[in-house]
């Protein structure tokens, strides 16, 4: 069996309200998988007892907020003495499924309240350094196709699946570079939380949060490590693909360059979306070395769309600029490998798909940003899947 990871940003990841609700960040996803995988993705067995279906929701506090992180953790299995993991009484799917889906839930923040001085290190961080990632003609540009994306309406209510709704436990905030670049308000309640500037909002503050502070980023860390480590050890799977949206992307490609060898050779494949991947990079030095990640069996496929403010693509050379400045791209990957015998550098292939999310997609919110109520992705993402199971 094969098991695919979805890490969202933390700002968005909801667990079903119940277990036989279908209003989990990750139920749309699953769905849209499920149309293009007839008969290979399995549901919950514990929610298709209690006539639900869904992928598997594992959670780093259980019950919220409660400090108890086995408890959650545990539904992927339990670790024993001797290293292995004891997945007794906690199936993923149905005995014969080929593809199982669990979902990550990272709840209990330590703070649960504005956390401007996070932004402000954030929005610091980068200015020194943001005509190196576009230049002043391309960050114009980026303004207009900021407001376009901000400014589409869906057909419909107007309701915001729950791929891209922002949990109402935690508070928006507004930072600097928010304030110069986008001009709307700061949402006050939770419904305002949905439109498309809480939706921008939430993922500024998961940035400021994961960059900024180093005991959340090591806690969140540690806990999808945790998660992955359980999968990949279970008797029952024989490897993962790690699916990553929003921020999600930048938790799943730590994850997988932090990996042990054995364990990140179990990888078959990693899919980011709506990634902020080339910004972490570029703006706030994050790093280009993509650790054992190298390992990884088969390919990582970025989707994006170029509407999306928080999106990049991958595939371009580092110091790669959108427009007006187009370099050949000549130059060195954005994300290179290192030999561990010799040293030598080498790259990394990103495989860039490109897609419209305003015109294909479901729901309301920031549209350019809802990636997994997207068809077309979901019909590419079921092709890896598939791929991964040779």
């Amino acid at each position: 069996m094969i098991v695919v990871l979805t890490i969202h940003g933390i700002g968005f990841q909801q667990a079903p309200t119940s277990i036989s609700a279908t209003d989990g960040y990750a139920d749309p996803l699953h769905e849209q998988l499920r149309t293009n995988l007839p008969g290979a993705l399995g549901d919950d067995p514990f929610r298709v007892a209690e006539n639900g279906r869904g992928p598997v929701y594992a959670a780093n506090n259980f019950p919220p907020r409660s400090g108890a992180t086995e408890p959650g953790l545990a539904r992927l299995g339990s670790w024993t003495p001797t290293g292995s993991v004891d997945p007794t009484g906690k199936p993923l799917a149905a005995p014969g499924t080929k593809i199982a889906h669990v979902a990550l839930v990272y709840s209990g923040l330590e703070e649960n309240q504005g956390d401007v001085p996070a932004l402000l290190g954030l929005e610091t961080l980068s200015a020194t350094s943001i005509t190196d990632y576009e230049s002043l003609g391309g960050l114009a540009k980026m303004l207009i196709n900021d407001l376009k994306a901000l400014s589409q309406h869906p057909a419909g209510d107007g309701s915001v699946s729950p791929s891209l709704r922002p949990r109402t436990d935690t508070t928006m905030h507004r930072g600097i570079v928010a304030r110069l670049l986008h001009d709307v308000a700061h949402p006050t309640n939770p419904a305002s939380s949905s439109g498309p500037a809480g939706i921008l909002h939430t993922v500024e503050d998961d940035v400021a949060a994961y960059v900024t502070r180093n005991e959340h980023r090591e806690r969140v860390r540690g806990f999808i490590r945790d998660a992955a480590s359980r999968l990949i050890a279970r008797p029952d799977v024989e490897g993962v693909v790690i699916n990553g949206h929003s921020n999600g992307t930048v938790m799943g490609f730590d994850l997988l360059a932090a990996l042990s060898p054995p364990a990140a050779r179990n990888v078959r494949a990693l899919i980011t979306s709506g990634s902020p991947l080339r910004k972490y990079s570029e703006l706030l030095d994050w790093g280009r070395d993509v650790g054992n990640a190298r390992l990884m069996r088969d390919s990582w496929t970025n989707f994006w769309d170029p509407l999306d403010p928080v999106a990049d693509p991958l595939a371009p050379p580092y110091g790669w600029q959108r427009a007006p400045v187009v370099p050949e791209p000549n130059g060195t990957s954005m994300f290179i490998v290192h030999d561990p015998d010799t040293g030598a550098q080498g790259d990394i292939a990103v495989a860039d798909v490109q897609v419209d999310n305003v015109r294909d997609s479901l729901g309301g919110g920031l549209r350019a940003h809802n990636y997994w109520d997207n068809p077309a992705f979901a019909t590419t993402a079921a092709d890896i899947l598939l791929k991964a199971c040779l």
